[in-house]
């Protein structure tokens, strides 16, 4: 069994419009730290985590936004809807032809820095990781990132970001031990140049560092086509946009292994 983490902002929680579907994947399981068991993998995924460590509450229409972020560290796919992680792990287990352990740790509105080792969501995703690790003792340990929006938000610069992935991606091969940080390349958020920046370190910190792996560029064109973007939330992708990122991820990981 292979433990495959999936962490990040908005679009690696999950912000879809609709639950499209929701079969179990076969060979699959997700690890849910709150009660220490292995499920069956299937959407909705994800756990609503406070900084206390405790159970959280699911964000839905009516959820004042502002209140479930200061109170959450870790968020389950929001309204319960579709999610990128079951396409990614059904690819995958297809062609890989291993069982894998999903670890959905992600929470949106987030920067990079907010995951970096000495803070509280490091704490938390990486208390979680291990529940998982220690309970497949698995033989390849992979972190699935999505993450930069709201660095471009904040003029976060190329250089800036890629010192922040090497930070993460050392603390957590430390911490963890995992096998290759994979990342998906975000898409763009405030359509100028300031997403430009976090692109460039994805696309050259992949180029550069054996570490790293792109697992796929398509979100970009992606944005381009409507069927594939939240019609409801700017900037965040429909099921089948999850769906389609998920299946394309996985396939590369799969050939980089």
């Amino acid at each position: 069994m292979d433990v495959i983490i999936f962490s990040g902002q908005s679009n690696m929680q999950g912000q879809s419009e609709c639950l499209s579907e929701n079969g179990i994947v076969n060979d699959a399981y997700e690890y849910k730290w709150l009660t220490d068991a292995l499920v069956p993998l299937q959407n909705p995924v994800g756990e609503n985590i406070t900084y206390s460590m405790d159970q959280g509450y699911d964000f839905t229409p009516k959820t004042s936004l502002t209140s479930w972020l200061a109170e959450h560290a870790l968020g389950a796919a929001c309204y319960g809807n579709t999610n990128l992680v079951p396409s990614f792990c059904r690819t995958y287990t297809e062609m890989s032809k291993r069982s894998v352990l999903a670890v959905h740790a992600a929470k949106g509105s987030t920067r990079i820095s907010e995951w970096l080792p000495g803070t509280s969501i490091y704490r938390i995703l990486t208390e979680k990781a291990r529940g998982a690790i220690r309970k497949a003792t698995p033989e390849r340990i992979y972190f699935v990132w999505l993450q930069g929006e709201s660095d471009a938000i904040a003029s976060v610069t190329k250089d800036e970001y890629k010192a922040a992935l090497r930070v993460l991606c050392d603390a957590l091969k430390t911490d963890l031990g995992i096998d290759r940080f994979g990342i998906i390349r975000v898409g763009r958020f405030t359509n100028d140049d300031r997403d430009t920046e976090i692109i460039s370190a994805q696309d050259e910190i992949c180029r550069e560092d054996e570490d790293f792996a792109m697992l796929t560029d398509i979100a970009t064109e992606l944005n381009e086509q409507s069927e594939y973007m939240n019609p409801h939330v700017k900037g965040h992708y429909s099921a089948k946009g999850l769906e389609t990122l998920g299946s394309a991820a996985a396939k590369v990981l799969c050939q980089r292994k």
